[in-house]
C-alpha cells in the first residue's frame, strides 16, 4: 500500500513514534456546497466556509476542501500533508492531529483561501485508479504532479495565479512544497516540521531506532542494519529492493511496493531545493524538541540553506511532530492517538506569518 505506515510499526517495536513523510494533489472538475465547521481546538474561532471539490489528475479523481474566508480572499495557500494515506485535515487511521484543518482556520481568519485534499489511499479519494496490485507504479514524481494540478484548481476558484499562492507543506509536504517551487509554483513557502534531507538519509536515521532500541538481539540488529544499508544503495543504484531484505526491514517501508516512490523522492535534496529559491521569498520553517520524527538538529542544514531569504524561523519547545501542545509532558506514543490541542507556540506564529502574506 502506498505510504508506509512508519509510524504504527515503530510503535510495535519502540513504544515511540517516529515516522518520515508522503503526500498528494490534483486536477480539475468541480462540485461543492458550503459545509458547517467542526471544533478543532485551536485557538482561533473556526473561519470561512468550507466546499467540497472534486478533481481529476492523473486519471484519479481527488476529493478536498475548499476554505474561503468570511471576506473577500487576500491569498490563497495550498496545504500539503505528510507520508502515508492522510485525508484533507492531516489524519490517518489510528493517528489524529487536524493539522491541515487548524492551518485552514488560522489562513481563514487571517483572510487566506486554502484548498486541502485527501490523498491517495485516504479519505474519500481512496486509492483512486490504483490498485493494491499497482500502487507499486505510484511515485513521487506523480505526487508532484498532482499537487502542481491542485494549484491550478486553486487559482482557477480564487483567481490567484499559481505564481501568486502560498505553499504550506507538513513533514512530507514540505519536500513537495519545494519541488513545486522548483517549477514555478508559490510566492511563499511554510516548511513545516519539514522534511529536510534526502528520503533514504531519513529513514535511515529513523530506521537506526529500531536497531538501537534494544528490543532486537545483537545478530537480528545487525542483519537489520546491514539490510538497510543495501536496500538504500540498490535504491539509488537500481531504484529497486532487494528481495531477501529482513522482514522488518520491509515491514518498516524499504519494500518493492514503494521503492518507486522512495528512489524518486530520495533524488531531491530539501537544502539543494531551498537553495534556488529566489532572494527574499517568504518562508516560515519550524522544528521542535519535542518531534520525535525530525529533531531541530537535523533541520538546521536546511535552515541555513534558506538564509538568503525573507526566513522567519521558528524553533519551539512544547509541540509534536504533528503541532499539538504537549506543555510540560515528554513525547510519546499516546500523542500520535489523541487529539491534542494545538501548540500555542506554533498558533501564534502561524497567526503572525500569514497576516504579513496577507497584508
Amino acid at each position: 500500500m502506498l505510504g508506509f505506515c512508519l509510524m504504527r510499526n515503530l510503535r510495535r517495536w519502540m513504544g515511540v513514534a517516529a515516522v518520515p513523510v508522503l503526500v498528494l494533489a490534483g486536477g480539475i472538475t468541480l462540485a461543492g456546497t458550503a459545509s458547517a465547521l467542526p471544533s478543532t481546538g485551536s485557538v482561533v474561532m473556526d473561519s470561512g466556509h468550507d466546499a467540497a471539490v472534486d478533481f481529476d489528475a492523473g486519471s484519479t479523481t481527488f476529493h478536498g476542501s475548499l476554505r474561503t474566508p468570511d471576506g473577500p480572499a487576500k491569498g490563497a495557500a495550498l496545504l500539503l500533508p505528510g507520508s502515508g494515506p492522510t485525508d484533507r485535515n492531516g489524519n490517518q487511521a489510528g493517528a489524529r492531529s487536524d493539522v491541515l484543518l487548524r492551518l485552514a482556520d488560522s489562513l481563514a481568519a487571517q483572510g487566506i483561501a486554502t484548498l486541502r485534499f485527501d490523498k491517495i489511499g485516504a479519505g474519500e479519494t481512496g486509492l483512486g485508479s490504483y490498485t493494491a496490485e499497482t500502487i507499486g507504479e505510484y511515485g513521487f514524481t506523480d505526487q508532484v504532479d498532482h499537487a502542481a494540478a491542485a494549484a491550478d484548481l486553486l487559482a482557477e476558484r480564487t483567481g490567484f495565479p499559481t505564481s501568486d499562492i502560498l505553499v504550506l507543506g507538513h513533514s512530507e509536504g514540505g519536500l513537495t512544497a519545494l519541488a513545486l517551487a522548483d517549477r514555478g509554483v508559490g510566492r511563499g513557502f511554510g516548511l513545516l516540521q519539514p522534511l529536510p534531507m534526502r528520503y533514504l538519509d531519513l529513514l535511515s536515521a529513523q530506521l537506526a531506532a529500531v536497531t538501537d532500541s534494544g528490543q532486537l538481539s545483537p545478530d537480528e540488529a545487525e542483519t537489520v542494519r546491514t539490510d538497510v544499508a543495501r536496500a538504500v544503495e540498490s535504491l539509488r543504484t537500481t531504484g529497486n529492493v532487494p528481495a531477501d531484505v529482513h522482514p522488518l526491514v520491509a515491514q518498516l517501508g524499504l519494500n518493492e511496493a514503494n521503492a518507486k516512490f522512495l528512489s524518486e523522492a530520495d533524488r531531491l535534496d530539501p537544502p539543494a531545493l531551498a537553495a534556488r529559491l529566489t532572494p527574499g521569498t517568504p518562508v516560515m520553517l519550524t522544528c521542535s524538541d519535542k518531534d520525535l520524527n525530525i529533531s531541530c538538529a537535523q533541520v538546521d542544514p536546511l535552515r541555513r540553506a534558506l538564509e538568503h531569504t525573507d526566513l522567519r524561523f521558528e524553533h519551539f519547545t512544547t509541540a509534536n511532530h504533528s503541532l499539538e501542545e504537549l506543555g510540560p509532558l515528554p513525547p510519546s506514543a499516546a500523542d500520535v492517538v489523541a487529539l491534542l490541542p494545538v501548540s500555542a507556540e506554533f498558533a501564534a506564529a502561524i497567526d503572525d506569518w500569514s497576516a504579513q502574506q496577507a497584508g
